[in-house]
């Protein structure tokens, strides 16, 4: 009856993973993220080679050995994967550095993930950070934003 009493909720927020050009992951010349087979979401072409966490979560997977991907659990019950460059597994983990374990709480903007962007070009590798929420039937309506220059942990990058 006075639901206009009720407080609302504030928007939940993802943040930037990383430095760069903010682009749509519909762009990514990789046909599993370009068609959203996963998920929606968004890449950025990077600045630099520093990952962090979009959001307050705990990490849910580790790819030991490559280090080029971490998926992480939100408290709203779906997860993000976050994918660094194409085709990077092919290195196995050269370049790249984990800051993580699997189940460890991280903090938005906590550093997730360091790897050598320069290392990973000079072998003909795209290294565009890609983030991904993946399908689940807990999945919120997600409005991603693209076409900006992000900060990591700093810029936001999608809402719900």
């Amino acid at each position: 009856m006075f639901g206009f009493f009720k407080k609302k909720s504030e928007p939940k927020e993802l943040k930037a993973m990383v430095n760069g050009e903010v682009i749509s992951v519909t762009e990514v010349k990789d046909d599993v993220f370009s068609s959203c087979m996963l998920g929606k979401g968004i890449a950025i072409h990077p600045t630099d080679g520093v990952v962090v966490a979009p959001v307050d979560g705990e990490i849910s997977v580790t790819m030991e050995g490559t280090n080029h991907a971490v998926g992480i659990r939100i408290a709203e019950g779906f997860d993000l994967l976050i994918h660094i460059g194409l085709d990077t597994v092919s290195l196995n983990g050269e370049g790249f550095t984990s800051h993580i374990s699997m189940g460890q709480k991280v903090k938005a903007g906590d550093k997730l993930i360091t790897f050598d962007k320069a290392l990973v070009e000079s072998k003909g590798l795209c290294s565009d950070v890609i983030l991904i929420a993946l399908d689940n039937p807990a999945l919120p309506a997600l409005d991603f934003k693209t076409g900006m220059t992000a900060s990591a942990g700093e810029t936001v990058v999608a809402t719900w």
